[in-house]
């Protein structure tokens, strides 16, 4: 069944063929399709079309979809696809994100993304929720201390890094400008090390989190943290019952690709040889979605 890719063991229950595959994905990530084939036939093609119109508006009851396996760690209760991604397919699929062209194509396949592209990672309620939850985080783990340099791995345009003392920098495979007060990183191979590094809502986009993790411990100054957040899309009664057979739902793979519950968080911190400074599950409104988020905050022992 292969390894679990947040925290290493090997202990995986085999859930199905319930990955739904949203057709966005398909596209962009594995140059994929759905429709009905061409027929050769003139005669035939002819017929296709004239079904296709009242076919479309049984669409939504009849319509077949792309499904993956997926598996759940039996450990810390990560879900994962049972064969990952690889970084070129997701490369792909974030190569102009949140961009026009982005949510053109987006909202091509998904006309309901229309009504939230604007607001995705932008909202100023998201914004101020999520930099308030975490300045609070902070002051109550950290006290007066305050870190010295702050990067943002992924961080967008670095928005969402917290309004507290210290230089700030942010990394993301996007060309957006950052900030004010925000420096960018443009290399992965430019980064330093940082007495705290963010990666929010990150990992669960990413094919393989542990190597991540594992690879920004060497961003992260000794006696430094390393802070996780990503949303809870499961919850802990839906994922018993993923694991007992009970459920009678499909997962949808989209851009998130890995579902976390808390334990997964800790595991993929302590994997990453981070020790566990404080964890916090939370319900949050983004302004153009409420949800529950995981907080983790971690740090690299002095000592390395």
């Amino acid at each position: 069944m292969g390894e679990c890719r947040n925290c290493g063991r090997t202990e995986q229950k085999y859930l199905g063929a319930i990955g739904k595959v949203n057709p966005f994905f398909l596209k962009r990530a594995l140059g994929i399709e759905l429709r009905l084939p061409k027929s050769p036939s003139a005669v035939k093609q002819m017929v296709r079309d004239v079904v296709a119109v009242p076919m479309s508006f049984f669409s939504r009851v009849t319509s077949q979809s792309a499904f993956v396996d997926m598996q759940v760690c039996e450990h810390c209760f990560f879900i994962q696809t049972s064969i990952p991604f690889s970084d070129e397919e997701i490369g792909r699929l974030y190569a102009d994100y949140r961009t026009p062209s982005y949510n053109k194509q987006r909202t091509k396949y998904e006309p309901e993304y229309a009504a939230i592209a604007d607001a995705v990672g932008y909202d100023p309620v998201e914004v101020r929720t999520r930099t308030t939850a975490l300045k609070a985080l902070l002051r109550k783990t950290l006290g007066a201390t305050d870190p010295v340099t702050i990067l943002d791995y992924g961080g967008s345009d670095g928005r969402f890094i917290p309004d507290i003392p210290g230089s700030k920098f942010v990394y993301d495979i996007s060309d957006l400008d950052p900030v004010p007060g925000v420096t960018r990183i443009k290399s992965e191979s430019e980064l330093g090390a940082y007495s705290l590094v963010l990666l929010a809502h990150v990992t669960e986009h990413v094919p393989h989190p542990l190597k991540l993790v594992q690879r920004l411990r060497k961003c992260v100054e000794p006696g430094g943290y390393l802070y996780i957040e990503t949303p809870q899309e499961l919850s802990d009664q839906e994922r018993t019952d993923l694991q007992k057979g009970d459920a009678r739902f499909d997962i949808p793979v989209h851009e998130h690709i890995n579902f976390y519950c808390l334990p997964a968080v800790s595991a993929l911190l302590e994997a990453g040889g981070f020790d566990i400074v404080a964890t916090e599950i939370a319900p949050v409104d983004l302004g153009w979605v409420k949800g529950v988020h995981l907080r983790a905050l971690g740090r690299k022992p002095v000592a390395d």
